[in-house]
């Protein structure tokens, strides 16, 4: 599996951890995705973990995704991190999602962070 995508409800959150994506595994992604932002309410935060992927994205991958941001954006997303251990990971993320997603290079600085943004 190129990735995986868990929804809490409780905490209104989705943590995604990806390990790999290609232009084949997007479409699928993307509404995983959708499907993840109806279980959510607005002011929703979200994780996306990318320190197990073995490389960046594709620029065409990356184009793929990119209307990710928007969806999250229209459902009320209230706080989105990225977990990343490297500068090009970090550097490509805040190309794509910049407007509303912040960096940390562990899970446990992202949630805090998250946790702060609810405080």
């Amino acid at each position: 599996m190129p990735y995986t995508m868990e929804v809490n409800v409780a905490k209104n959150q989705v943590v995604v951890k990806a390990f790999g994506l290609t232009e084949t595994d997007v479409p699928a992604y993307i509404s995983d995705f959708e499907a993840a932002m109806k279980k959510l309410k607005p002011g929703f935060t979200g994780v996306t973990d990318v320190t197990e992927s073995k490389s960046i994205l594709t620029p065409e991958v990356a184009a793929m995704l990119a209307p990710t941001g928007d969806i999250a954006v229209a459902h009320g997303v209230g706080g989105w991190v990225y977990v990343a251990n490297s500068p090009v990971w970090k550097m490509q993320m805040n190309r794509l999602f910049g407007k509303f997603a912040v960096h940390y290079p562990t899970y446990e600085e992202a949630d805090a962070y998250l946790k702060s943004l609810s405080e």
